[in-house]
């Protein structure tokens, strides 16, 4: 398989005995499923923390974008939570060579670019520029922060479409949801990243709701990728093994999961 070529087919997953009785395979599988789970949490939960903690702590007005908040008292959980799902990205599928490999890649990069470029600051703002700024300029950091973004974004929206088609790959339930509802689930995910890219595009070129229109459009981005991770990680079944009742499956309702 080649770094173009995307992974389409669900991956194996261990067998119900190997869950009851996990060997040192199945907890480093949970241990991904785990960190894949937390990533998309921390996508859920940026935009609250963002938000409500400037609201809380400066008692300051509703930024107009994610971005802005580098510039609060909020710069390190905006910074750390990017340098958490970029370095994340970047090694997660490191050793696969294919398209998912690649994307997540990109991806990782581009969300390490956001935190370390910064937007640009807020109109009128007498802040003091930082080093990165006043050695690059503070148009070009910018200009690094945007394409980031869009990168980031973009790449993230194709995972979640991918995450979809490998759902409808499976051959057992995921809880008592089935292989159809997941797909339909990771594709709306997908979908609602590409909206936020399309909201963004056509604000800006309208002017509608133009002090918000980043904040919406990145919100809405970022929850998508979340609650997309979030679920691709929530493998509870793989995550916590076989209630003891359940007894052992047959063996054609114990074969794949994405």
């Amino acid at each position: 398989m080649g770094y173009l070529d995307p992974q389409t087919d669900a991956p194996n997953r261990p067998d119900p005995a190997r869950l009851a009785h996990p060997d040192a395979g199945v907890l480093y599988l949970r241990s991904y499923l785990l960190m894949r789970a937390v990533i998309g949490f921390i996508g859920l939960a940026l935009p609250f923390l963002l938000v409500l903690g400037d609201m809380a702590l400066e008692r300051g007005k509703i930024r107009g974008s994610l971005s802005e908040y580098f510039y609060t008292g909020l710069r390190d959980v905006f910074v750390g939570a990017l340098f958490a799902t970029g370095l994340f990205l970047v090694t997660y599928k490191v050793f696969e060579h294919n398209l998912d490999n690649v994307l997540s890649t990109v991806a990782g990069v581009a969300a390490l670019a956001v935190a370390l470029f910064s937007t640009d600051r807020p109109g009128g703002s007498t802040l003091a520029l930082t080093p990165l700024q006043e050695r690059m300029g503070e148009t070009t950091v910018a200009t690094v922060h945007y394409v980031g973004a869009a990168v980031f974004i973009i790449s993230l929206g194709i995972i979640s479409l991918y995450f979809g088609i490998r759902e409808g790959k499976r051959t057992e339930l995921q809880g008592k949801l089935s292989p159809m509802f997941w797909r339909r689930f990771h594709f709306g995910c997908a979908a609602g990243i590409g909206v936020a890219v399309v909201f963004i595009a056509v604000a800006k070129f309208t002017g509608w709701l133009e002090d918000y229109a980043l904040l919406i459009g990145e919100t809405l981005a970022v929850l998508s990728f979340g609650a997309s991770w979030l679920m691709k990680g929530l493998e509870l079944r793989v995550l916590l093994g076989p209630k003891p009742a359940e007894g052992p499956l047959k063996a054609e309702e114990a074969a794949t999961a994405g």
